[in-house]
């Protein structure tokens, strides 16, 4: 049986970028080099746009590698009980094999 192709799914699980990252994650970027740049003089407006451009290429980079880590890392940092391994009883597993 040959396998079906929807080429509407793609587009519907792509997530959305906004120069190259996750939307949140540029937004958060943007804020913060605002901030930093807030104050007047030539110095701390340099400094603001070297810092988004660092974010933005790290941003960048962990996007190209997995365009969904934001959104992974997100759900990890919320659940972060259902992963903790210290939670967990110790368990050990043996394998057994059969008598010839």
């Amino acid at each position: 049986m040959p396998a079906v192709v929807r080429p509407g799914a793609r587009a519907l699980n792509k997530p959305l970028l906004i120069i190259g990252i996750d939307r949140k994650l540029a937004g958060l970027n943007f804020l913060i080099a605002v901030i930093v740049g807030a104050t007047d003089g030539f110095v701390p407006k340099l400094s603001a746009f070297a810092l988004f451009i660092a974010l933005w290429a790290i941003g960048r980079r962990l996007t190209r590698s997995d365009s969904n880590i934001f959104l992974v890392m997100n759900q990890v940092r919320q659940r972060k009980a259902l992963y903790d391994p210290l939670k967990r009883d110790p368990f050990r597993c043996v394998v057994a094999r059969k008598q010839e």
